[in-house]
């Protein structure tokens, strides 16, 4: 392996898409796998930013993932021997022609238990597993300590999350996104996922807390939403906004998520919204302790008419795109 440095780093942050896209073979993917996990232990004593380095680690957990299911594709096809196979067995060929036996996880550079650590991480819903890096993502300076292979076999194991951060929900939207909210609906009636520090700024004529559950209350005219990105939990909010817009009780609505197009409840959203806005740079949400740094993007998505105001309004934020 070449010399780790710079930039094979930057490599890797700028091209990660497209080197886990050109893993086709156990063999490929057990090679990057440790291209990737040497380039981690370079970022770390280098002390390298929180950003990049939760970069490489979540390298790592994709393409794990990717070798659990091309292993698992392995065994289906008899290329790779199972857990019950070994290595050797022969059978009676008549024209005493060599028999080719399936290849061994010894053969290809894996332990037992990889193979089994990385077929479980394979075996998580996609979009359990999508959410469990988003919600990981969400703030930089944890993240780094929980995008491990740790946290996600445990979350594999028990589909609970490993967490440092008490608080992982608990990221309130900047003031002047919140501005442009108002100018385009005119006012915030709801926020149905919010609590009393954060209607500090929101400003929602009603609001309702974790203790409210607002996924119980009625969302009646313009709605402001943040909804936790955790799962279910978002995908709870998103199926209440879009119940409550066809039932006609909410007349406007926008709702910032990060921008995670995959995803069912991203689809959901933007299947029905009228437009949705991609800003330029990453919200830097706020507590009363900290500023976020999230690793992923975010988006604004609107629900009504006045779609001229919502481009105009978040025009100067991002990309805005009409939808309908």
């Amino acid at each position: 392996m070449s010399q780790i440095n710079e930039n094979t780093a930057l490599q890797l942050r700028d091209n990660a898409q497209r080197m886990l896209m050109s893993i086709k073979s156990i063999e490929g993917g057990v090679e990057y796998l440790n291209k990737v996990r040497a380039i981690e232990v370079w970022a770390k004593a280098e002390r390298k930013d929180a950003e990049l380095q939760n970069i490489i680690a979540e390298q790592k957990i994709r393409t794990q993932r990717i070798l659990g299911r091309l292993i698992q594709e392995g065994q289906k096809r008899g290329e790779l021997a199972s857990k019950n196979s070994f290595k050797g067995n022969q059978h009676e060929v008549s024209n005493r022609e060599e028999l080719t036996t399936p290849k061994t996880l010894s053969d290809i550079g894996l332990t037992r238990k990889q193979s089994s650590v990385y077929q479980k991480i394979a075996d998580i819903p996609e979009d359990k597993f999508e959410n469990y890096i988003a919600e990981k993502k969400q703030n930089v300076e944890n993240a780094v300590n929980e995008l491990t292979t740790a946290g996600i076999l445990h979350f594999a194991n028990t589909g609970a999350h490993v967490s440092n951060n008490s608080g992982d929900n608990e990221w309130y939207t900047p003031k002047e996104y919140l501005d442009a909210v108002k100018s385009v609906m005119g006012s915030i009636d709801v926020d149905p996922a919010s609590s009393q520090i954060a209607n500090t700024i929101v400003q929602a004529a009603t609001y309702y807390t974790v203790a409210d559950d607002g996924r119980n209350k009625d969302w009646t005219g313009n709605v402001f939403m943040n909804p936790p990105y955790a799962h279910p939990l978002i995908d709870e909010f998103t199926n209440k906004l879009i119940s409550e817009i066809q039932s006609g009780n909410t007349k406007q609505a926008i709702v910032l998520v990060n921008n995670a197009t995959e995803t069912k409840w991203f689809q959901s959203l933007a299947n029905k919204a009228a437009a949705v806005c991609f800003p330029q740079s990453r919200l830097r949400f706020w507590s009363p302790e900290k500023v976020s740094a999230p690793l992923q993007g975010q988006a604004f998505l609107y629900f009504g008419n006045d779609i001229k105001a919502f481009r105009s309004e978040f025009g100067k934020y991002g990309f805005v795109a009409v939808i309908r």
